[in-house]
Parts: C-alpha cells; structure tokens; sequence
C-alpha cells in the first residue's frame, strides 16, 4: 500500500478539480442540494477542546477531524473556481501544524501518539514556512506522516493524514 504526502494527497484532487471547472460552459444549476460551508465555522477550535484530557484514539480522532477540514477547504476553494495558490498550501499547512500542536499537547507526555503527531506538527509547520507547496515533498515530512498514521493505526485509528 502506497501512502501519500498531504500534499499528493491535496494536489491530487485540487488538480481534478481544476480541470473539471475549465470543462466549459455548463447551463445546469449547481446549487440544488450541494452542502455549502459558511466561512465562519471554516476554521474550528473544536478537535483541540474536544481532545483535551483525552487517550490516544480521542488524539488520533480529533488530529484526523482536523486534517479533513483543512483539506475540504482546499477542495471548497477549487470546486469555486479558484486556483490553488502557495498562499493555500501556506494556510493549510499552517492549520496543520497549528492544530496539531494543540491537539497533542493535551496527550500523554510518554505516548507514541503525542509524539508522532507533534513531531507531524513541527513538519508541517516548516511546510508552511516555505516559499513552495513543493517543500512538503520531502523525507522528512514523508517520515513524519508515516510515523503519526502509524500510531494512531496501533490505537485502532484510521487517519488520512
């Protein structure tokens, strides 16, 4: 089984996505059931709190919540229309890494989980501190996502990291 980077995992579909949008004029409406996400719940505190004082799994559910919203604000942002810019990539991975943090600094001092994911964190806090969306393409970063969905796996938790 091959596992991908976030940032394979996001280019992957922002890609699709874009294509699709450039697939001509299409004069059916689009908005008939299509969930729409209002701006102002975009970016929640609520896996952090929700995690606070909790075990490994509860770490690991909170660290993958987190990690979905941030990718579907990606994939909102192109399914509009818009081009996926290294400012993107930059918030996303600075989401990342900031939730992340938070979420594992509720963990165990001594747990696998904590570990993984700070270790997670710091990466992708570097990924956002890069000029390129491309920096996250790196062993390290590779290293420290396989490490996290490794952890939480022993605890019973699948992620999509």
């Amino acid at each position: 089984m091959r596992k991908t980077t976030l940032f394979q995992a996001l280019l992957v579909p922002a890609a699709v996505l874009a294509l699709t949008a450039c697939g001509g004029d299409d004069p059916e409406p689009t908005a008939s059931g299509t969930p729409t996400t209002d701006p102002t719940t975009a970016s929640s505190s609520a896996p952090p709190a929700a995690a606070a004082g909790k075990g490994d799994k509860e770490l690991c559910e909170a660290a993958n919540k987190a990690s979905m919203e941030l990718k579907q604000t990606l994939l909102d942002a192109v399914s509009a229309g818009e081009e996926p810019t290294t400012e993107m990539f930059q918030e996303i991975f600075t989401g990342l890494a900031t939730e992340f943090a938070t979420i594992a600094a509720t963990g165990d001092a001594d747990s696998a989980v904590t570990a993984a994911l700070t270790a997670y964190s710091e990466e992708a806090g570097k990924a956002a501190a890069a000029a390129s969306p491309e920096a996250a393409d790196n062993p390290a970063f590779d290293k420290a996502t396989d490490t996290a969905i490794e952890a939480c796996q022993a605890v019973g938790v699948s992620v999509d990291f």
